[in-house]
């Protein structure tokens, strides 16, 4: 909790509502031994969030369904899902994005590292409108203690007609959010290796993005390179 305490210490005031993967994800994921083990860590995580001074209570698995966690997110800022280790992301069921994280209401977090960390920002305009929102959303929540990150805008032309007074815009937008601020053009070809290319090449690497994560993170094998970078993914829906 101490983790989580410090990604959001500059916001306040804050309310966790905290669930476990393995009750919204097939049966054959990998479950607690018995419920003991799931009270124990309960009791340790309500424990330490006393301590902090953080407001935290667990969704109950036995009355809450995916349908219910998706109309609860209408009524967060933020769904964070971490740690996503690389051998869970083997085991998530095929329709994990499509039934889980594309309907939820809010943006979410993804990161496979406990505390969340990022040292450079990567964010990704493909002339869709959700990517300008993905930016809003995330510079709402943390525009305060980003503001000095190193940032590169990942300028994706799909089409032979860019949209070109929206990246004007968009770039404009961006250089008033934050202090250092480069720009790489893509032609939208084999986007997700060259996501994960430069990736690589960034330390901590938090992927700020709109709907164009949802064919990111439908690749299991692309979403493991990523997080294998240590890097994070920001999307929101739009």
């Amino acid at each position: 909790m101490s983790g989580y305490a410090n990604l959001f210490s500059h916001l306040n005031p804050k309310t966790f509502s905290a669930f476990f993967m393995c009750d919204f994800v097939e049966q054959d994921i990998t479950q607690f031994n018995s419920p003991m083990d799931r009270t124990l860590v309960v009791r340790k995580l309500e424990a330490e969030a006393r301590l902090l001074k953080l407001n935290i209570d667990f969704f109950n698995p036995g009355s809450y369904t995916v349908k219910a966690l998706i109309h609860r997110s209408r009524f967060a800022d933020l769904v964070l899902i971490n740690p996503l280790p690389l051998d869970v992301i083997d085991q998530l069921p095929e329709s994990f994005i499509t039934n889980f994280i594309e309907p939820l209401a809010c943006p979410v977090l993804l990161s496979s590292k406990v505390p969340l960390s990022y040292d450079e920002v990567l964010i990704v305009f493909d002339a869709d409108a959700s990517s300008l929102t993905a930016l809003k959303t995330f510079l709402h929540l943390f525009g305060g203690v980003a503001n000095d990150k190193t940032v590169t805008v990942l300028m994706i032309n799909r089409s032979d007609k860019p949209e070109l007074f929206l990246e004007h815009y968009f770039i404009r937008f961006v250089k008033n959010s934050f202090s250092n601020v480069g720009i790489v053009p893509m032609n939208g070809i084999r986007t997700n290796e060259e996501l994960v290319k430069l990736a690589s090449h960034s330390k901590n690497p938090l992927l700020i993005m709109g709907k164009s994560a949802i064919a990111l993170l439908r690749s299991n094998e692309t979403a493991k390179a990523l997080f294998s970078q240590e890097a994070s993914i920001f999307y929101s829906n739009g």
